[in-house]
C-alpha cells in the first residue's frame, strides 16, 4: 500500500491539498454559505462548459472506458469495473440510509434564497449527500492513475475528477461537502480494490488478467512477466 501511494504523489498530493482548502473553506461558512459564494459566479462559458464535464462522471460514460480498457489489459477493466461497483455501494447505500435526510441546494434553498440555475439542467431536490457522479469519477480516474506510468498523466487524471467534482456544485446538484465525501470513497476503493486485483493476480496466477481483446500473452511461466 505504502508503495502505491508513493508511486502516485502526483495525483493524491494534490488531492489532499483539495481536502485541506475545502475542509479550511468548510469550517469557515456553512455548506448552504459555501454554496452561496460559489454560486455567485457564473458565465455562459462555464454554463456549457460544466454541463458537459458532468457527464464524465455519467454511468455511461465509466461504462465506455470500461469497455476500451478492454482492448488494452483486462485487469485494468476489472480494477475499474469493480472499484465502481464497491464506490456505488457504499455512496448509495450511504444516500438512502444514514444520510437519506440530506437535501440537494434547490430544495435547501427553497423558500430562502434564489439560486442562479442553469436553465436547461434538471436540478434534483433529494439524496445529496454523497455525490454520485463525483465518487464515479474519483474511483474511475484514480484507477487510470494507479495503472498510468506518467506522473503528468496521474496529475491530468486527478484534474479530470476534480473538475468533474466541482461541476456538481457548479450546477448546483451538490455541496461542496457531498464532492468531497464522494471523492474519498472513491479514492478509497479504489486503493483496497486496486491492492485486492494485484494480490488475486499474483496468488491465483491470473495470467489471463494481462491479456485484451487484442492480445493475448498465453498462460506459460515464460509468458508471466509480460
Amino acid at each position: 500500500m505504502k508503495k502505491t501511494i508513493r508511486k502516485n504523489f502526483a495525483f493524491l498530493l494534490p488531492y489532499l491539498l483539495f481536502l485541506v482548502v475545502a475542509g479550511i473553506f468548510g469550517a469557515l461558512y456553512s455548506k448552504g454559505e459555501a454554496h452561496l459564494i460559489i454560486n455567485q459566479y457564473r458565465a455562459e462559458f462555464f454554463d456549457h462548459f460544466f454541463f458537459l464535464a458532468t457527464y464524465l462522471g455519467d454511468g455511461y460514460t465509466v461504462v465506455i472506458i470500461i469497455m476500451l480498457l478492454c482492448f488494452i489489459r483486462y485487469r485494468h477493466a476489472i480494477l475499474i469495473a469493480a472499484s465502481n461497483i464497491l464506490a456505488a455501494l457504499v455512496t448509495q447505500t450511504l444516500k438512502h440510509t444514514i444520510f437519506a435526510d440530506q437535501v440537494r441546494p434547490k430544495k435547501y434553498f427553497e423558500g430562502i434564497t434564489e439560486l442562479k440555475l442553469i436553465p436547461w439542467v434538471e436540478n434534483y431536490s433529494y439524496n445529496s449527500f454523497p455525490s454520485g457522479h463525483t465518487t464515479a469519477a474519483f474511483a474511475t480516474f484514480f484507477c487510470l492513475a494507479l495503472v498510468l506510468e506518467n506522473r503528468l498523466l496521474k496529475f491530468l487524471m486527478f484534474c479530470i475528477a476534480l473538475l468533474i467534482g466541482f461541476s456538481r456544485v457548479y450546477l448546483s446538484q451538490h455541496f461542496l461537502n457531498d464532492v468531497c465525501a464522494g471523492s474519498v470513497i472513491g479514492v478509497v476503493t479504489s486503493l483496497l480494490i486496486y491492492q485486492y486485483v494485484f494480490l488475486l493476480e499474483r496468488i491465483k496466477n491470473a495470467v489471463w488478467m494481462k491479456n485484451s481483446i487484442l492480445k493475448n500473452h498465453g498462460s506459460s511461466k515464460k509468458e508471466e512477466g509480460v
